[in-house]
C-alpha cells in the first residue's frame, strides 16, 4: 500500500493509461471528442487537456501523501 501511496494512485490508474491511449492514435481521438462535445477538437487542445488532467491528478496524489506522512512527522 505504501508503494502505491508513493507513486500515486491517480497517476497511476488515470494518467498512465490516458497517456498510453493518446499517444496510440491521438488524431482519432481528439476527433471522437470533437464529435462528441459538438466542437472542434485539435491535437493541441488534446494536448493542453492532458497537462490539466495531469496537473489534477498531481495536485491530489501529493495531498493523499501528505495526509498519509503528517502521523508519522507528529510522532516524531
Amino acid at each position: 500500500m505504501s508503494f502505491l501511496r508513493a507513486i500515486g494512485f491517480m497517476f497511476l490508474c488515470v494518467v498512465v493509461p490516458v497517456g498510453a491511449l493518446l499517444a496510440s492514435n491521438p488524431d482519432a481521438f481528439a476527433q471522437w471528442i470533437g464529435s462528441t462535445l459538438g466542437i472542434e477538437f485539435t491535437r493541441g487542445n488534446l494536448a493542453v487537456a492532458f497537462l490539466l488532467l495531469t496537473g489534477i491528478c498531481l495536485k491530489i496524489d501529493l495531498t493523499i501523501r501528505r495526509r498519509h506522512q503528517l502521523p508519522a512527522a507528529e510522532k516524531a
